[in-house]
């Protein structure tokens, strides 16, 4: 074990984020039930050493184990939010949605719709691409998603995501 998870704290921390991956430093403080200083301190000792690594987004930073890959930890950013797994499961499950098609599906307004899939595709997660007028999207690598999905199901805390899950598991085993 490396040194820096010889503290009992770090090793929990680390518990949390490897069985977890995604997760927010919010997240694993609340997990643990550790403050707010003890849990920012020890998450950056664990990314400095290498043993975890930290994704930067906007309004928060994502936390992995370090064998986590980097396109793992790509797709796992946008899977922990409810409506980018939406929209991500959606697809999959039918390839070729236009945004109209998905708002409807989703029950989410047009322009969210548009404002997640404008970062999906941006994240490389999605290709879109124009069919008479209406531009259609695909997710990238659908194997991947529902690996990832199979695997960290228990984590999303969605219902919808284990039936899903599931079903694509019994028709993509190669996705395991």
């Amino acid at each position: 074990m490396t040194e820096v998870l010889q503290l009992e704290t770090r090793q929990r921390i680390f518990g949390v984020v490897r069985k977890n991956p995604g997760f927010s430093a919010r997240e694993v403080q609340r997990q643990l039930g550790l403050g707010w200083g003890e849990t920012a301190y020890h998450l950056d000792r664990m990314a400095e050493a290498g043993v975890l690594r930290r994704e930067r987004a906007p309004n928060r930073d994502f936390y992995f184990a370090s064998e986590v890959t980097w396109d793992d930890r790509r797709y796992l950013v946008f899977l922990r939010g409810e409506a980018t797994r939406s929209i991500l499961l959606a697809l999959i499950e039918n390839p070729g949605l236009s945004p109209a098609d998905l708002a409807e599906k989703l029950g989410i307004a047009r322009s969210t719709v548009y404002f997640h899939l404008t970062r999906l595709v941006r994240g490389g997660l999605l290709e879109g691409r124009l069919d008479n007028a209406t531009r259609r999207y695909r997710v990238a690598q659908p194997e991947q998603a529902i690996r990832l999905l199979r695997t960290y199901r228990e984590n999303f805390g969605e219902e919808i995501v284990s039936r899903f899950a599931e079903i694509f598991g019994a028709i993509f085993p190669e996705a395991e």
